[in-house]
C-alpha cells in the first residue's frame, strides 16, 4: 500500500481559523465520510487505489512538524479509497493560492483513522522492513543522513523526533525510541526531488545507521512550537 503526505488538507469554509481555538473533531476527516486533499501531480495517485495517508493539524500541515512538533501527537494515519478527481474545494482565507496551483485534487473515502503515535508505539519489534536510504557520490555510497546541513529535534510522548535537510534538496525525518544502548526506529521519511519514501514499523537501526543518526542527534537544534496551542481535543 502506497503512503502519501498530501500537499494540503482543505478544511472547508465552516472552520473559523481566526478563532483562538478550534476543535480537532471539526478538522479531522471522519471514517465513512468523503473528503478532499491536494497532491503533487508527480505522486501519480490512481482513482480506485486504496492508500495510506498522514493527516496533520493546520500549522504543521502548512509549515511541517518542525514548526509545531507537539502536533506530531495530534497527527493521524488514515486509510482511504481514492474515489475520483475532485473539483477544487471552496477556498478559505487560510488557503494560500500557491497550495492549489498545479496540484491534483482527489476525493477520498475514509476507511480508517488512527492516531499516528498510537499505531507506531504499538508496532512490535522487527515489524519494520525499511532502511535509511543510501545515495551515491564522488566518495562512494553513503547514507543520506551523512549529508545533513541542518537538523533539529524534539521529544514528543517519549519519542524523539529528528528532522534534517541536506544541500541536495533532501528532507529527512525520523521518529525514534531509545532502547538502552540501541536506537529503535519507528518511522522514517525521505523526500527529495525524485519523490518520497516512507518507513513504518519498529526496527533496530544498524551500526552504520546508528552512527549517522547519533551524529545528527548530537548536533541537532532543539525545536519548539512556534505558535500557541489552539487545538481542543476534548468535549469542552
Amino acid at each position: 500500500m502506497h503512503t502519501y503526505f498530501p500537499t494540503f488538507w482543505p478544511n472547508g469554509p465552516n472552520v473559523d481559523h481566526s478563532a483562538a481555538t478550534v476543535h480537532l473533531s471539526e478538522l479531522l476527516p471522519a471514517v465513512g465520510t468523503t473528503t478532499a486533499a491536494y497532491f503533487e501531480r508527480s505522486d501519480r495517485v490512481q482513482v480506485g487505489e486504496t492508500i495510506r495517508l498522514i493527516w496533520n493539524p493546520p500549522v504543521s500541515d502548512l509549515n511541517g512538524w518542525s514548526e509545531q512538533p507537539s502536533e506530531i501527537a495530534l497527527s493521524y494515519l488514515l486509510i482511504a479509497i481514492v474515489v475520483s478527481d475532485a473539483s477544487a474545494p471552496i477556498r478559505t482565507a487560510r488557503d494560500p493560492r500557491f497550495l492549489h496551483e498545479g496540484k491534483q485534487t482527489l476525493a477520498l473515502e475514509i476507511l480508517s483513522c488512527e492516531r499516528l503515535l498510537t499505531v507506531l508505539k504499538a508496532s512490535p519489534a522487527g515489524s519494520g522492513d525499511w532502511r535509511l536510504l543510501e545515495i551515491g557520490g564522488e566518495q562512494g555510497v553513503h547514507l543520506a543522513w551523512d549529508e545533513v546541513s541542518w537538523c533539529g529535534k524534539a521529544t514528543v510522548e517519549g519519542l524523539i523526533y529528528l528532522t534534517a535537510n541536506t544541500r541536495n534538496e533532501t528532507s529527512l525525518a525520523l521518529l525514534l525510541a531509545p532502547d538502552g544502548d540501541e536506537i529503535m526506529g519507528l518511522f522514517s521519511l525521505h523526500i527529495d526531488p525524485g519523490g518520497s519514501e516512507f518507513g513504518f514499523g519498529r526496527r533496530r537501526l544498524t551500526a552504520d545507521e546508528k552512527r549517522s543518526v547519533q551524529r545528527a542527534l548530537d548536533r541537532a537544534h532543539l525545536l519548539h512550537d512556534t505558535q500557541p496551542a489552539y487545538l481542543v481535543t476534548g468535549d469542552t
